[in-house]
């Protein structure tokens, strides 16, 4: 929220090149976009956003942009209907026919050249979206913990050390992925940004671990729809959703490495 002003993300499915259609006129842009998922934006009042320019002057451009719920042609779809996160209400947006003015594009860039801004989009959001499944995870292990206290075999034990390993690498990686940012003063490299994507992806898979050993320690009543282990299962599954996505994180990530630009 800034000064009153509830922001909401569109960009998680847009990556470098983003998507929709934009059209020069006077004084700023039309704009035609179906974008999702979006968080929370039944809620929110102000849609950050990206949208594909191609028929800029000097080939394929994106335009940063800021634009108000309710301003013309910008519409909800209910579409959110998924296996996990469903009070997310991450709708879709659509724009049809949106005049956005000069003064609400923030940024333009090329549409398939690696940016800088998302070096610094990746440091700044990530240890966050990363922090709030780590809290699903917690919760898992304090129900698991609670739900087991009596038991005293040697299979509970056993399980139930699996899990605060995995829950320990997971808290592990995301803390670094927090100590890395240094409060916001982390460098604006492709490094950073590579290593905090793997950062990401490693954390992932302990996340899912632990949710996934807290129903086995737990047994048959973690499997039942009756305990919130169930849907703590389900959502933690989200975090495989976010930029990026194992396949494309690690192809990043080895270009990085081996001196390329992060996308080719």
């Amino acid at each position: 929220m800034v000064d009153g002003a509830i922001l909401i993300s569109t960009g998680a499915a847009d990556w470098v090149g983003s998507s929709g259609r934009a059209e020069k006129v006077d004084g700023g842009y039309r704009v035609h976009a179906r974008k999702a998922p979006a968080s929370g934006v039944e809620a929110g009042t102000v849609l950050v956003t990206s949208i594909r320019w191609d028929d800029a002057p000097d080939g394929p451009h994106v335009l940063h942009c800021a634009i108000p719920v309710n301003t013309p042609g910008v519409r909800i779809e209910t579409t959110w209907d998924t296996l996990g996160l469903r009070a997310s209400g991450s709708h879709t947006v659509l724009f049809e026919d949106v005049f956005v003015p000069d003064a609400a594009v923030s940024l333009i860039r090329r549409a398939d050249t690696w940016p800088p801004v998302l070096n610094v989009v990746m440091g700044a959001a990530m240890p966050l979206v990363m922090a709030a499944y780590l809290g699903i995870a917690d919760g898992a292990v304090d129900l698991a913990t609670a739900l087991v206290a009596d038991r005293a075999d040697a299979p509970t034990f056993q399980l139930a050390g699996e899990m605060v390993n995995a829950h320990t690498t997971a808290t592990d990686l995301i803390d670094a992925m927090f100590t890395g940012s240094d409060n916001l003063h982390f460098d604006n490299t492709d490094s950073h940004a590579s290593k905090t994507l793997s950062r990401k992806t490693a954390a992932a898979d302990a996340l899912i671990d632990t949710v996934r050993l807290s129903i086995e320690t737990v047994g048959g009543l973690g499997f039942s729809r009756a305990c919130e282990l169930e849907m703590r299962y389900r959502d933690i599954h989200g975090c495989l959703f976010h930029p990026l996505p194992r396949a494309k994180q690690t192809r990043l990530t080895g270009r990085v490495l081996l001196g390329h630009n992060p996308i080719g």
